[in-house]
């Protein structure tokens, strides 16, 4: 069997469904066409002229626009005329009808939903279609230039020249009319013309979005298509065409996907490629027996994912100069095989890998703003473009000013000296240096621009002081040259002390005494102890009175250091001294209560004793009980007797203080003890209903809560509900769980009873709460249909009426006809206007459903109607 005619790659969208889409022709002419073609083998465009369906420039628009809907997002971009609701969008296109439009809007009024939801929702719509149209329904009224506008297809159906639409063009400009109206006033067409082309746009633009509409019916987000088309095979016996194909691949055969037949027909449209792959075709004719032809020619499309590019240097509205480093990122899918660097959209470089850097000289371009863009491109000839950044060149030429202010010229310096500097550029300071005798003395980039000289580092003298300032092009300007004269005091100050003398002991308050002198003068004289700075004496005679008593007893060294007015010092000899005060008795006495033992019990007459000792001697211990001074004594050993019969049974905190001559008081720890005797238990536990309160009301299951407490302890707590024991806890918290739902809606008293190991009992106020659990309605409405009656001829618009009652409360009321849900009411009367023209001739059902608010609900009998509208 003979294999088709060359195979051949077409348009993403064949020019046969264009025209269809557009109604340029009905569907039943382009098949006679299509049939024709198989005959004569011409364009199906030549042949639709031919037969006289078209006329020669009506064609012109279709293949105009066709090269543009390969892609969404190129389908997107062919919007034109004013902008449009997507509901009247939808049913131009012929995608719902409008009966189903006003069922959306119906339905998105009920909700409350987008109408693009709602489109979604009920399957008219898929999620990529909602956005193909949104997205073409924004560009449209945007001021693009794009095949559809009115202009352009004049010029593609061969009206007017490009030249005259450019004329009109910025005629309209400077008039604000019409395009369409300015092409009439300049003589270039007839008003019947500029209306055709308006038709025509019109038809174009059903075209493009039943194009949209079709490639949305991809689930995948990046999905392409392909067209294909093939000459007939020449063979009698072929009765039909696959379609075979397989990504990345043209080895034969294809192991791809399973081929695609489409029967007798010569072109195929093949959806949900990914363009990350390239894909390989190829036809098979097969005869009435299933046998297949060889494979036809191959046909291969490059994958169609585009390089992803970005500049990474310089930065967006950076200022730049010299020759600088412009740097890209660039990636792909199967590989980067270029990227070009454009300048103010003229191509400058080609780098072909990486890293992607072009070396920009700005040093000869005027200063001012350019743009900067890249562009990458793979194997497959796909292109990415990066965004676009604006610097600005700003070559500089011209050298900074800069001027020593400080010192002033020929001045004599000592010490630290400021030198300080002005400098100014045409665009900035980058750094300003000094100089002394032109060795470099420090840098800074930083206003004020000054330096602090230590002139004691060089030797007395003259000395040329210059600064030097530097631009960010490199430019230097160079100050003037001062003179000054270091003339720096270098003899430091002779100090001694004079007392006390080193070796001596001291005590009580000690005058500590320097002598100084120095070739200018003393500035000040420090003392130091140990290292440590003491006084500052500015003035003769140098000294400071050191109180010896608030340090401790022993060696000590004395330095003194004496400073001039340059700051040359002299530290003097040390000298050392012995402090020897007399050493007060500060210690006090340690004490501790020895019996009884901390955390023991006890009872009747107990012998409470202490232990004391201190470095000199215990004058008197003194006993407390809960900080209360109970006894003394004033020898060992430490005792004083506690009858526990006079105080209450518990615990107590028992403690001593211990005294010396010196009047120094040492306090012990506490130690507690708890207090036993015995007492018998004639006190009842106190106990309430902590829950629930009294007064509220309550259901279901509630935990009944007591609070109780005693002198001793609680054995056990007795719930009681109108004075029936109905529940026992012998542990807190005391609780029972009560089921509420066991007894009767109403008022109850609930009590307790509390006991303890004496038998004592406490008994609770009383707590009234009342029950109230629900009572479930599960009665459902009832409903009928009171108006039109069963088995009646309806027209025109009829009133349905529907009558509801329920034990409780009808919520809602809703209509159906024929199970399709008309409408709900939430409150008598419950009617409803049919139109029933909006609706075929024949016999209804219509049925009410009836809701209460505990979700019970009930449909009516089903009434049947006849709609006879009389048609026109």
């Amino acid at each position: 069997m003979q294999s088709p005619n060359p195979l051949q790659l077409i348009s993403r969208r064949a020019l046969g469904q264009i025209l269809v889409d557009g109604k340029f022709v009905s569907k039943r002419a382009l098949n006679q066409a299509l049939m024709e073609q198989k005959t004569t083998h011409e364009l199906l465009g030549g042949v639709l002229v031919r037969m006289g369906m078209l006329k020669p420039e009506d064609v012109m628009a279709p293949l105009f626009i066709q090269p543009h809907l390969a892609r969404v997002e190129d389908a997107v971009k062919l919007a034109a005329g004013d902008r449009q609701l997507l509901g009247a969008l939808l049913v131009q296109s012929g995608k719902v009808t409008a009966s189903q439009l006003d069922e959306a809007i119906t339905e998105q009024k009920r909700t409350g939903e987008r109408l693009g939801e709602v489109f979604m929702r009920m399957g008219m719509l898929t999620e990529l279609q909602l956005k193909g149209l949104l997205d073409w329904q924004q560009n449209q009224g945007a001021p693009a230039d794009t095949p559809l506008r009115l202009g352009e297809l004049l010029v593609a159906t061969g009206h007017i020249t490009r030249e005259q639409l450019e004329r009109a063009l910025a005629k309209q400009g400077q008039t604000g009319r019409k395009i369409g109206d300015v092409l009439v006033a300049e003589g270039y067409v007839r008003r019947s013309e500029v209306n055709h082309a308006v038709r025509l746009q019109k038809m174009c633009v059903n075209a493009v979005v039943a194009a949209i509409l079709a490639m949305g019916m991809s689930s995948a987000a990046a999905a392409s298509s392909v067209s294909l088309q093939w000459d007939p095979s020449p063979d009698t016996s072929v009765v039909g065409y696959k379609v075979h194909y397989q990504p990345d691949s043209s080895t034969q055969p294809f192991q791809g996907p399973a081929p695609v037949d489409v029967q007798n027909v010569t072109t195929a449209s093949i959806a949900n490629l990914d363009p990350a792959h390239s894909y390989s075709f190829a036809v098979t004719a097969y005869n009435a027996a299933g046998e297949e032809s060889v494979y036809s020619n191959v046909v291969t499309i490059a994958e169609m994912q585009a390089p992803s590019t970005a500049l990474t240097y310089p930065a967006n509205a950076a200022t730049v100069a010299g020759t600088v480093s412009v740097t890209a990122d660039a990636t792909d899918n199967v590989g980067v095989s270029k990227v070009e660097f454009y300048v103010n959209g003229a191509l400058k470089a080609t780098v072909p890998s990486s890293p992607y850097v072009y070396s920009w000289d700005t040093s000869a371009l005027p200063a001012g703003s350019y743009t900067l863009m890249t562009k990458a491109y793979d194997a497959a000839g796909n292109i990415g473009q990066s965004q676009t950044i604006t610097v600005t060149v700003a070559n500089d030429l011209t050298a900074p000013t800069v001027s020593l202010t400080s010192p002033a010229n020929n001045m004599t310096v000592s010490g630290s000296v400021n030198i300080a500097a002005n400098a100014t550029d045409n665009v900035g300071v980058s750094r300003v240096e000094f100089y002394l005798n032109n060795a470099l003395l420090s840098a800074t980039n930083m206003a004020p621009y000054a330096y602090t000289w230590d002139s004691k580092t060089v030797a007395n003298g003259v000395y040329n002081l210059t600064a030097k300032a530097y631009d960010a092009a490199g430019n230097l300007g160079q100050s003037q040259v001062l003179t000054v004269n270091v003339s720096n005091d270098l003899i430091a100050p002779t100090v001694s002390l004079a007392s006390p003398v080193s070796g001596t002991t001291v005590s009580g308050t000690v005058a500590v005494t320097a002598n100084a002198s120095d070739n200018v003068g003393v500035s000040k004289v420090e003392f130091y102890r140990n290292n440590v700075l003491q006084a500052t004496v500015a003035a003769s005679p140098y000294s400071y009175n050191w109180d010896t008593t608030q340090v401790a007893n022993g060696s000590y060294t004395l330095t003194a250091k004496a400073y001039d007015a340059v700051g040359n010092v002299t530290t003097s000899t040390s000298s050392s001294v012995s402090v020897a005060n007399p050493v007060p008795d500060t210690t006090a006495p340690v004490v501790s209560v020895s019996s009884p033992a901390n955390g023991s019990s006890v009872s009747g007459t107990v012998a409470v004793t202490a232990a004391a000792s201190d470095n000199v001697a215990v004058t008197k211990v003194e006993f407390y009980r809960n900080g209360v001074l109970v006894g003394t004594s004033t020898a060992a050993p430490y005792a004083y007797s506690w009858d526990t019969t006079k105080v209450a049974n518990g615990s107590y905190s028992l403690s001593v203080k211990g005294y010396d001559a010196a009047g120094n008081v040492g306090v012990s720890q506490s130690s507690a003890v708890n207090v036993s005797n015995p007492v018998p238990d004639t006190t009842a536990p106190v106990v309430s209903v902590s829950s629930p309160a009294s007064g509220s009301s309550v259901s279901g299951t509630v935990t009944v809560t007591a609070a109780a407490s005693d002198n001793v302890a609680i054995t056990k707590i007795e719930f009681y509900r109108n004075g029936v024991l109905v529940g026992t806890d012998a542990a807190a918290p005391y609780a029972y769980s009560w089921d509420t739902t066991q007894v009767a809606n109403g008022s109850y008293t609930l009590t307790v009873k509390g006991y303890d190991a004496a038998g004592n009992v406490g008994v609770s106020q009383s707590s009234t709460v009342n029950v109230a659990n629900p009572v479930k309605d599960t009665i459902a409405p009832t409903v009928s249909i009171t108006s039109p009656a069963n088995r009646t001829t309806v027209s025109g618009v009829v009133t349905i009426k529907a009558s509801a009652s329920d034990n409780v409360g009808v919520t809602k009321v809703e209509f159906y006809i024929g199970g399709r849900y008309l409408t709900s009411l939430g409150s008598a009367p419950y009617s409803y206007a049919w139109d029933t023209t909006k609706v075929s001739n024949s016999t209804y059902v219509v049925t009410a459903i009836a809701y209460d608010a505990a979700g019970n609900k009930k449909q009516s009998s089903n009434v049947y109607v006849t709609v006879k509208n009389r048609k026109w």
